[in-house]
C-alpha cells in the first residue's frame, strides 16, 4: 500500500469506514445516500459521491455496474482491517457461553479440537476451523512399540498435551520385539520431553557419530524414524465445521465457485498450508489474510482470519474462522482471538 493510499484524510476515512460496513451488512452496492445517512455530521451526497469517486480512483472502491453504488475491493478491507476497525470484545453472554461450550470437552484435546471448530463457526456465523497439533512438534510423554505379522509396527505415542496417536507402519526389514522394546526405552528414557522432530535430529546425528560402531538400538530407533512411525507428519489434523454457512451467501451464488472452495475443505491441504502460515508468524496474536491476498485460487473470494494457540508457551496449532470478504471483521476478530487464549489455557491445565 502506497503512503497516498496509507494516509487517507479524514473525510476519506469515514466514507471508506462507511461503505464498507453497510456493504457488509446488506451485501448491495452502496450509495452516497445510504453512507450519508450513516454519517455523525451533515454531508451532502454530492460531496460523498465527489469522496467515493476518489476512493474508487485509489482503488479502493469498484462500481459493478453504472447505475450501481460502491462495492469495497480487497484493498477497502484490508485498510479497514489496519487502520479503520474498532476493538471489540465479545459481549459476556457469548465468553460465557463458549467457555461452557469448550468447558464441557475436558477429557481428550482432540474433543477440544472439534468442539472448538463447532464453537467457532456457530458464534461466527461463518466455518470454524481448528488445526490440531502436529506429531512431530508434540512432546514425547511416552512411546511403546508393538511388532506385528509381516514386518509391521504398532506405534502408542502419547505426548503432552494428552494426545495419543496410533501409528501403524511396514518396515523394511524385520525387528523383534526384543529389539522395539529396547528402542521404546530408550526413547522414553533419554527423549521425554523433547518433540519428536528434535528427537529425529539427535538420533541421526548420533548415529553419524557412531557409524564407525555397531549400535544396534540407536540405528534401529532411525530405522523407525525412517518408515514415518515416529512422526512424519507435515500437518496434525484439521477439524473443519460450519460449511454449509457459506451457500446461503451471494458471493457464492456461482456453483463453481462453491463448489472450489467446498472442494478445497474437503481436500484440506490447502487450508492447513493457510493455517501453518499463521504459526510462521506466531508472534501475532490474529492473522487476516483477505481475497486475494491468499494464494489459493478457490480461497479467493474469502477472507480467513486465524490465530495460533498454546500449550503453556509453546505454539502447537491455529484456529479460525471463514467467510466472505464481506465478513463482519471486528466479530469475527475478537471471536478467534478470545477462542485462542481460552483454547491455550484450556490445554495449558493438562
Amino acid at each position: 500500500m502506497t503512503d497516498e493510499q496509507r494516509n487517507l484524510n479524514k473525510r476519506q476515512k469515514e466514507v471508506l469506514g462507511a461503505v464498507v460496513r453497510l456493504f457488509v451488512a446488506t451485501g448491495a452496492p452502496t450509495g452516497s445516500k445510504s453512507v450519508a445517512g450513516k454519517l455523525d455530521e451533515s454531508c451532502s451526497s454530492a460531496t460523498i459521491r465527489a469522496v467515493m469517486a476518489e476512493l474508487e480512483d485509489l482503488g479502493f472502491l469498484t462500481q459493478p455496474h453504472i447505475s450501481a453504488g460502491r462495492v469495497p475491493t480487497d484493498r477497502a478491507y484490508r485498510y479497514y482491517v489496519d487502520w479503520l476497525a474498532a476493538t471489540t470484545r465479545l459481549a459476556p453472554e457469548t465468553q460465557k457461553y463458549i467457555e461452557e461450550f469448550l468447558g464441557a470437552s475436558q477429557e481428550m484435546p482432540e474433543q477440544l479440537m472439534g468442539r472448538t471448530s463447532e464453537v467457532l463457526a456457530q458464534v461466527s456465523k461463518y466455518v470454524g476451523i481448528v488445526l490440531g497439533p502436529a506429531l512431530e512438534e508434540n512432546m514425547l510423554e511416552h512411546i511403546k512399540l508393538v511388532s506385528l505379522p509381516d514386518r509391521r509396527v504398532l506405534a502408542v505415542i502419547v505426548s503432552k498435551p494428552d494426545l495419543v496417536e496410533n501409528k501403524v507402519i511396514v518396515l523394511d526389514e524385520e525387528l523383534t520385539q526384543q529389539e522395539l522394546d529396547r528402542a521404546a526405552d530408550f526413547l522414553n528414557r533419554e527423549f521425554r520431553g523433547w518433540s519428536l522432530s528434535a528427537i529425529r535430529v539427535e538420533i541421526f546425528q548420533r548415529l553419524e557419530r557412531m557409524k564407525n560402531l555397531c549400535d544396534r538400538m540407536v540405528s534401529t530407533v532411525a530405522v523407525l524414524f525412517q518408515s514415518g512411525a515416529l512422526g512424519r507428519d507435515e500437518m496434525g489434523r484439521l477439524f473443519v465445521d460450519g460449511t454449509d454457512a457459506l451457500v446461503d451467501q451471494p458471493e457464492f451464488a456461482d456453483s463453481k465457485a462453491i463448489k472450489g472452495l467446498l472442494h478445497a475443505f474437503e481436500e484440506k491441504v490447502k487450508v492447513v498450508k493457510i493455517l501453518s502460515a499463521c504459526l510462521q508468524t506466531s508472534g501475532m496474536r490474529v492473522v487476516t489474510v483477505i481475497g486475494h491476498e491468499n494464494p489459493e485460487h478457490e480461497m479467493q473470494n474469502c477472507a480467513v482470519i486465524v490465530a495460533p494457540y498454546r500449550y503453556r508457551d509453546r505454539v502447537v496449532g491455529a484456529l479460525g474462522v471463514v467467510g466472505p470478504t464481506r465478513i463482519e471483521y471486528e466479530r469475527a476478530i475478537s471471536t478467534v482471538d478470545y477462542v485462542a487464549s481460552l483454547c491455550s489455557r484450556l490445554l495449558s491445565k493438562s
